[in-house]
């Protein structure tokens, strides 16, 4: 396959064609990029769409490693294979300061990834790590695996990073390799950073809890007295209660006994739709439909 070919693939796993399967939705955008890459063929297979997809990642990761890989890497390995969805929760495109975190995950404390996959440069990576370090404990930067030991692209990252923060590759056996171990950041916390990655019930009741009543003020004047308020407070509060706040924003209870029945290819697109009972019982049945009779309406 060419690299125009595994392009074309990396679009299964975009968040539109996923929603449009998790919703029984028609297949409109895969089979419209199939077509312009002249790859319809793939969708008339005598495979299930379990089996697509799996295919198609495995392709990826061997060729194409696009954000989607790494991603679904750190949910596979990190959030599931080493802590546990009862317990954590996993948030992406995370807004920080002027940055998004690519994936951060919530258990005991708080653990940021920023991706910079072999398509990203490093341009913006020194303000991304300083925004990153005002917010969460422990910060890392996930590379590919450098081939034939060339370290160019490590040793560049280390020029650009502090020595506290994590450097991970992801290698070619599809492992995540640890380079260099992040170290806390909880002394570079930042209060402000901090409240302002709270949306406004979160942190009303953060300040209800811990001054006693909400600010009698208007509205115009709300997110300045609750800021001025959240501030005194002692950086280890801070901490917790916004680590408990964010984990609150997502629980996988639906998926906890569930997740291991999902391709491998797809664990962080269920997590991230965080799938209905209902969702998973449809899109198990569909997982498991031959493609050609998935897509025989649209596919000609």
């Amino acid at each position: 396959m060419t690299k125009y070919n595994h392009i074309a693939l990396s679009y299964l796993f975009t968040s539109k064609v996923l929603s449009d399967l998790f919703n029984g939705n028609n297949c409109n955008k895969i089979i419209k990029i199939f077509k312009e890459f002249d790859m319809q063929n793939i969708l008339n297979q005598n495979i299930t769409l379990r089996e697509l997809f799996d295919d198609s990642y495995k392709k990826l990761v061997k060729n194409y490693r696009n954000e989607y890989i790494f991603k679904n890497a750190i949910a596979q390995k990190i959030l599931i294979g080493r802590h546990s969805i009862k317990s954590s929760t996993l948030l992406t495109e995370f807004r920080v300061e002027t940055s998004k975190a690519d994936v951060v995950i919530f258990n005991g404390t708080s653990y940021v990834y920023e991706i910079k996959t072999d398509l990203d440069n490093f341009e913006r990576l020194e303000d991304q790590i300083k925004n990153y370090k005002k917010v969460f404990e422990y910060v890392n930067v996930v590379l590919n695996e450098p081939k034939n030991g060339d370290n160019k692209k490590i040793n560049t990252v280390k020029q650009l990073i502090d020595d506290d923060i994590g450097i991970i590759v992801l290698t070619d056996k599809y492992t995540l390799k640890t380079i260099r171990k992040a170290k806390s950041g909880l002394d570079s916390l930042d209060k402000e950073a901090m409240f302002n990655i709270l949306r406004k019930n979160e942190y009303l009741k953060i300040i209800k809890d811990f001054i006693g009543h909400i600010p009698d003020v208007p509205n115009t004047q709300i997110y300045t007295i609750c800021k001025e308020l959240f501030i005194t407070l002692s950086i280890e509060i801070i901490h917790k209660e916004v680590l408990k706040t964010l984990k609150n924003r997502k629980n996988y209870k639906s998926l906890i006994n569930s997740i291991k029945d999902f391709p491998n290819s797809l664990k962080i697109a269920i997590l991230e739709f965080n799938l209905t009972t209902k969702q998973q019982q449809k899109f198990k049945q569909l997982l498991d439909t031959k493609i050609n009779q998935v897509f025989k309406k649209e596919v000609k």
